[in-house]
């Protein structure tokens, strides 16, 4: 059984897909250098795992989840060093999956990781990933949506809060496992040296991450202003002609936005930012977060005055340039393009490499399979005649 488990619960838009690409890519050096485990053949089977224990339905849900969790459980039992699960979704358990995801990695030690991103850059993030996640929401609709005196009463309200409601995650894994097991690693301001949530977070793994490579590993690239507007339209067309969950996630959040409208954000407008006018109310939420941490008595790495957000200059409601939108369009389609055609050339190469296989003379097999071929053919021609006889 690994000695101890550490649980990444989040908090979504908080450098989370680094932390992510750095662990996968490093799982064997992780597991022979500093005996921790990454458990699963890939990420993909810690969502599988988690959405298996939390009971989640929804388009993204999958009858191979079922089981998903145990399997990973008995992975984790049968090591014999530390173990690592990273997934956003776990920041949500309630409390009765909490306790059962605990009670199933007894007696290994759980420990809870928090990693938490000031708010003035999470809003504008969580928009934008709501937008290629399919939402239709606008700016200006989401952000009153969010700092609503009753978010929770909204549907954007309540998807943002429904993920980032710091204090509750706190109480809910705060019920389940001791303080001294809890800890908050802050995200750095920008400007801080690259790795530096890397390290931060290592360090509370016990390893040292400078023997791990951290440099350009995945990151969740943010879209530019006109892009983020596209993806707002699309998403309405897309409901409108009833695109399926698995067709859109390919061709619009992975080809679209991802790996092609991501590209060109330094050639748009800069992205959103809360307008001043939230001023005092994001100090408020703010000092909540900031008090539920240390009421938790969580370990915290970092400076708790990362939390402090940082607003725009003036009123952020300048209309978005319908001549950027359809550029950004024009782009995108280019990069859809490209991007199904590098996928068709590698299926005609793997094509191509089949028919090869079909065209070479397979060889004959060896004398106790022939033997054996010889056997079985000669007991259906004996069965045959039975069955002849009998009738």
């Amino acid at each position: 059984m690994a000695t101890k488990t550490f649980l990444h619960v989040g908090l979504p838009k908080s450098g989370t897909t680094h932390l992510q690409a750095v662990l996968v890519a490093n799982k064997a050096r992780l597991a022979k250098r500093s005996r921790l485990l990454f458990p699963g053949r890939v990420w993909g089977d810690q969502v599988k795992a988690v959405r298996d224990v939390r009971g989640q339905q929804g388009h993204q849900t999958s009858s191979d989840d079922t089981g998903a969790w145990q399997a990973m459980a008995d992975e984790i039992t049968a090591w014999d060093g530390d173990a690592l699960i990273s997934m956003e979704w776990l920041g949500a358990a309630s409390s009765e999956q909490a306790a059962r995801i605990v009670e199933t990695l007894s007696p290994s030690r759980v420990e809870v990781i928090v990693t938490a991103r000031d708010l003035g850059r999470t809003i504008p993030a969580g928009w934008q990933e709501f937008l290629q996640n399919g939402e239709t929401w606008a700016w200006a609709e989401f952000v009153r949506a969010v700092s609503s005196e009753n978010p929770r009463g909204t549907p954007a309200g309540n998807a943002f809060w429904g993920q980032q409601d710091l204090s509750k995650l706190l109480a809910t894994w705060g019920d389940v496992i001791p303080a001294n097991q809890m800890h908050v690693v802050t995200v750095p301001h920008p400007g801080v040296p690259a790795g530096e949530l890397w390290t931060r977070f290592s360090s509370v793994l016990g390893i040292d991450g400078a023997l791990f490579d951290a440099s350009g590993r995945g990151s969740n690239e943010s879209l530019g202003r006109e892009s983020a507007e596209l993806m707002r339209r699309l998403n309405e067309l897309s409901r409108a002609r009833q695109v399926d969950w698995d067709t859109y996630e390919e061709m619009f959040k992975r080809a679209l936005a991802k790996r092609g409208l991501s590209k060109r954000k330094h050639l748009e407008s800069p992205p959103r930012r809360l307008p001043a006018d939230l001023e005092g109310w994001t100090w408020a939420r703010t000092a909540e977060q900031v008090r539920a941490i240390q009421a938790s008595g969580a370990q915290v790495v970092g400076d708790l005055r990362e939390l402090d957000p940082v607003f725009a200059a003036a009123e952020d409601d300048e209309p978005t340039s319908p001549e950027g939108v359809l550029d950004a369009a024009l782009e995108g389609l280019v990069a859809v393009a490209q991007d199904r055609g590098a996928e068709l050339q590698r299926l005609r190469a793997r094509t191509t490499e089949l028919q090869q296989r079909l065209r070479t003379p397979r060889q004959p097999p060896p004398s106790h399979e022939a033997a054996l071929q010889d056997l079985v053919r000669t007991v259906g021609r004996r069965a045959m005649r039975l069955v002849r006889r009998a009738r």
